[in-house]
């Protein structure tokens, strides 16, 4: 599997956190932050690792709201980095 890039939002409920993933429909929790985040990347590999094992991860991705920079599958609500300006003195 590529590698993905996608949006984790993150809140907390009481006394435990959340991470969601918007693109995908995903969330995890636990009782830190660093915890939520664990468990939604495991979350998610587990649903991609599915996707992929059915042949269906590209157009899931490409539903989702993802493109493929060539390099990366990246999600359309995260913006990419900026490319490196070089500027001569």
């Amino acid at each position: 599997m590529d590698k993905i890039v996608y949006q984790i939002e993150e809140s907390r409920e009481g006394q435990h956190f959340l991470a969601y993933c918007p693109e995908l429909v995903i969330t995890g929790f636990g009782d830190s932050a660093a915890e939520a985040r664990s468990s939604l990347r495991a979350e998610i590999a587990a649903y991609l690792e599915d996707c992929e094992t059915l042949g269906i991860l590209d157009d899931v991705l490409i539903d989702a709201g993802f493109y493929d920079n060539d390099e990366v599958w990246m999600s359309s609500l995260v913006t990419p980095p900026k490319e490196p300006r070089i500027e001569f003195l």
